[in-house]
């Protein structure tokens, strides 16, 4: 087209049409315009999960070095059998309580580092984790190659497979050489304790029990030929003699709740209570003492014939720890909670200071003198040890001239 040719009209027409395109070609270009939107931001969110997948990938990494690292190093050997026993995987601490590289336990049958014996029971003992889901403990001696046996304990479970599978087997190694070495130290400590025990029950208190006697024959059979001082010392010498007796009867009773099982069971507090108000009768009357039992009291795991003991032990020292001129009173109630119950023995007896209140509880403790309030400075002791052993705890709280009251908490029966 010649535009030289043309009108300014026509040319006008011609300026319109270029900037003014038709309307179907504006809607490709718009689309056209669109798309490229489109494929700018699908670009922008390509990007962004690109770095977010390399974000976890370079997590994922660092947690499978965290967890090589602590697969490797940790103290107790890990091996991953077979349902025969084939070590298919194992950790740097097998290697070494086998004395192998670890390389050369992979395909290496672990019942090998067992004698005949142990190996037939290791067997068993995978048999049984093939069949269970939950975690079997197997107990043996290791023997290495050249190296001294290892008394080790095995706990083995079932690892989760699929279906068609192979089924594996976790086993964690534990050296337990040094445990059984101090449990066989302690088991000769027991013994040497229940030979001292037979020696201080036989031996030494059965010369005891003579003296007091021989003193007591004295006092009767000659009282009239000795004067006031030589009746005096004798009466002291048989004072001497069964307080001595007391003590050593109280040390064994306080050795052998360290020693014996106690085995826990359901016991009613308000039968314990009752039954030692009855066997201790006679005493609170001498002292004409004054108990009250406040129920309910609730059930408690313990032994019935310990808690006995214990609340003996603190009716005692209730009834004894008030001053000669006043009447003891004391009152014995519980407080019920949600997973224990607490037994409180009150009384308005003389009171405990307070930096002594923890002092009472120790063996051979006492605040005082024989003259003033006798005791052999155990039975608190006895109440400790013999809650502990049941799984409670025991403390006071006292106010000087004011009373005391003792706190027995123990697990509730629900």
């Amino acid at each position: 087209m010649e535009y030289n040719a043309l009108s300014d009209a026509q040319l006008a027409d011609n300026l319109r049409s270029l900037l003014h395109p038709p309307t179907t070609e504006r809607e490709h270009i718009d689309a056209l315009q669109a798309t490229v939107h489109a494929l700018q931001v699908h670009r922008i969110e390509l990007e962004m999960q690109n770095r977010a997948l390399r974000e976890t990938q370079a997590e994922l990494e660092q947690a499978v070095r965290r967890y090589s690292d602590l697969y490797d190093h940790l103290p107790i050997g890990y091996v991953t059998v077979s349902p025969q026993g084939r070590i298919v995987e194992a950790n740097l601490a097998a290697g070494e309580l086998m004395r192998r590289e670890r390389s050369r336990l992979i395909g290496c049958y672990l019942r090998r580092f067992f004698d005949e014996e142990d190996a037939a029971r290791f067997a068993q003992h995978l048999d049984s984790c093939t069949d269970s889901v939950h975690a079997t403990v197997f107990e043996a001696e290791l023997k290495p190659e050249n190296a001294p046996a290892t008394y080790v304990q095995l706990s083995s479970r079932r690892v989760p497979t699929s279906p068609d599978a192979e089924p594996l087997i976790r086993v964690a190694i534990t050296d337990v050489s040094k445990l059984k070495r101090t449990q066989q130290l302690l088991e000769d400590v027991n013994r040497e304790q229940e030979a001292f025990n037979y020696s201080i029950s036989h031996d030494l208190r059965a010369p005891l029990v003579t003296i007091s006697n021989f003193a007591r024959i004295v006092l009767a059979d000659h009282s009239e030929t000795l004067d006031g001082e030589a009746q005096m010392l004798l009466k002291r010498m048989e004072s001497a003699a069964v307080r001595l007796d007391v003590m050593l009867r109280q040390l064994l009773e306080f050795s052998r709740l360290g020693r014996q099982e106690i085995i826990l069971d359901s016991v009613n507090w308000e039968d314990v209570l009752n039954e030692v108000l009855v066997e201790n009768r006679a005493m609170i009357e001498y002292r004409k003492g004054e108990v009250r039992l406040e129920p309910p009291f609730g059930h408690v795991y313990g032994s019935h014939l310990i808690l006995s003991q214990v609340v003996t032990n603190l009716l005692t020292n209730a009834l004894k720890y008030t001053a000669p001129d006043k009447t003891p009173r004391i009152r014995i109630s519980a407080e019920i909670r949600e997973s224990v119950v607490v037994l409180r023995v009150q009384d308005d007896g003389i009171g405990i200071e307070s930096k002594d209140q923890e002092r009472i509880f120790r063996v051979f403790e006492r605040l005082h003198n024989q003259m003033t309030y006798p005791g052999s400075g155990v039975g608190l002791a006895i109440v400790r040890r013999a809650v502990e052993r049941m799984n409670g705890r025991v403390w006071v709280e006292s106010t000087p001239h004011e009373g005391s009251c003792f706190f027995v908490e123990l697990r509730r029966v629900l």
